[in-house]
C-alpha cells in the first residue's frame, strides 16, 4: 500500500515499516510519526522504508545530523517541535534495531528557545469566551483556568480523579491519572 502525505509518496509494505507503525499505541502518534518520518524520507530523496533501513549508519548520521540543520533554519519551528521529528526518526530506527549515537545526534538540535511567548490568558480574553459559551463550555473554561489544565487533560478526567479536601473546602484533582509515563 502507498500513502500520500505533504511530505512524500511513500511504500508501506515492509518490515521496516510494520516495526515502526505497530510499536506505536497512539493513533495519534502513530499519525504524526508516519508524517514526520515520511518528511523526513522525503528531505532524503527515498520512497522506501527498506532503503531507509538499509543506509550506512555513519551517513545516516550525517543525513540526520543536516535534517535537524534544515529543520532549524525554519524559525517558526521551536526546538520542541525539531525534537517530536527527531523523535520519530528515533523510533524508527530503534524498532529496526540500528544504533546510531543519538547523545552526538542531539548536540546539533541546540539550546532550547521560544518562538512564541506563552503567557496566561487576560480576564478581558476568559471574559469573551464565557460570554459566548454554553453552561457546559463555561464549566470547561472556569475548570481549566481555576486548576491550570490543557485542553488535553479534559477528555481523561472522570469524577473519581476529584478528591475533597474538607479542611479547606476544595477539591484536588487528579490529572493524567491512567497515563504511564515509562522511560
Amino acid at each position: 500500500m502507498a500513502t500520500t502525505t505533504a511530505a512524500a509518496t511513500v511504500v508501506e509494505e515492509s518490515d521496516a515499516y510494520r516495526n515502526f507503525i505497530n510499536s506505536i499505541d497512539s493513533e495519534a502518534t502513530r499519525r504524526n510519526y508516519r508524517y514526520m518520518f515520511s518528511y523526513f524520507m522525503a528531505f532524503c530523496k527515498e520512497t522506501s522504508y527498506d532503503d531507509m533501513v538499509g543506509m550506512e549508519p555513519k551517513r545516516l548520521e550525517g543525513v540526520i545530523r543536516d535534517y535537524i540543520i534544515h529543520l532549524k533554519q525554519d524559525k517558526k519551528r521551536s526546538q520542541g517541535t525539531v525534537s517530536a521529528y527527531i523523535s520519530a526518526i528515533r523510533h524508527f530506527y530503534d524498532m529496526n534495531d540500528i544504533d546510531l549515537h543519538w547523545k552526538k545526534i542531539a548536540k546539533f538540535k541546540g539550546r532550547q528557545r521560544s518562538v512564541v511567548e506563552d503567557k496566561p490568558y487576560t480576564r478581558q480574553q476568559i471574559k469573551i469566551l464565557l460570554d459566548g459559551a454554553t453552561l457546559r463550555d463555561k464549566c470547561f473554561v472556569f475548570l481549566m483556568c481555576s486548576a491550570g489544565l490543557r485542553r488535553g487533560a479534559l477528555p481523561g478526567l472522570r469524577l473519581k480523579d476529584l478528591q475533597k479536601i474538607d479542611k479547606y473546602q476544595l477539591y484536588k484533582i487528579s490529572v493524567y491519572k491512567t497515563s504511564k509515563n515509562i522511560t
